[in-house]
């Protein structure tokens, strides 16, 4: 199964409470509740419900696994100069990361429209990555760029299979588990990409000018909302 989900819910008042006050938009003319002298700040939290929330389980959000094949691409920070790249996704996912932040809503009152502060839950949708990278001289020849790039895909296939078991075997939340698998995937990507490379001829040349291993990447898909 590639995407798992499960149900959450935020309140930002007490149910057994009801809210004795119209929610009301907020076109400029509302006051901030700490702005009110302090005996009609008493007046109106007496009457108003405690504000809360529920946050997700963090072990059971919903997240969405990458598929290995589709493109991975790095933003370039700096353009690299006679030197090939090339990065393949390992294991990914697509994840919501939650934080409690301060909202506000106005509310009309006896004393008019008061603004009301009270925590809420946040969202953003992330993507984490797990990925190979080799990095060799552009000048090499075709047939040495060939031998790479077979060691380079057959570590990948063997490193993206323990990635996905390590996922799927791990504890704690989605975020967590792509964490925890990244040390066995290095560990299995260069002990199978070095295993096939020392039998090509050419390795002994230009092994000092290969570079080559895996890393992480975490990008925000979406800004909090």
């Amino acid at each position: 199964m590639n995407r798992i989900k499960a149900q959450w819910a935020y309140n930002f008042y007490r149910s057994d409470k009801p809210i004795p006050y119209e929610e009301v938009e907020d076109h400029g003319d509302a006051v901030d509740l700490i702005d009110l002298p302090s005996d009609i700040q008493k007046e109106l939290l007496a009457v108003m419900p405690q504000f809360f929330i529920t946050t997700p389980d963090p072990e059971h959000i919903e997240y969405e696994i990458v598929s290995s094949e589709s493109e991975f691409v790095l933003p370039v920070l700096q353009p690299l100069t006679e030197i090939e790249q090339i990065n393949k996704r390992l294991f990914g996912i697509k994840v919501p990361e939650f934080k409690i932040a301060a909202c506000k809503n106005a509310f009309k009152t006896p004393f008019g429209k008061v603004k009301f502060t009270y925590p809420c839950l946040k969202r953003r949708d992330s993507e984490l990555t797990i990925y190979a990278y080799m990095k060799f001289p552009n000048h090499l020849d075709q047939f040495i760029i060939n031998e790479l790039q077979g060691c380079f895909d057959l570590a990948s296939k063997a490193a993206n299979e323990v990635a996905v078991e390590a996922f799927h075997s791990g504890k704690g939340s989605p975020i967590e588990r792509v964490i925890k698998a990244v040390p066995a995937t290095i560990e299995t990507f260069k002990s199978t990409f070095i295993h096939c490379v020392v039998n090509a001829e050419s390795w002994k040349i230009i092994e000092n000018d290969v570079v080559y291993g895996v890393d992480f990447d975490h990008t925000r898909l979406t800004d909090w909302y």
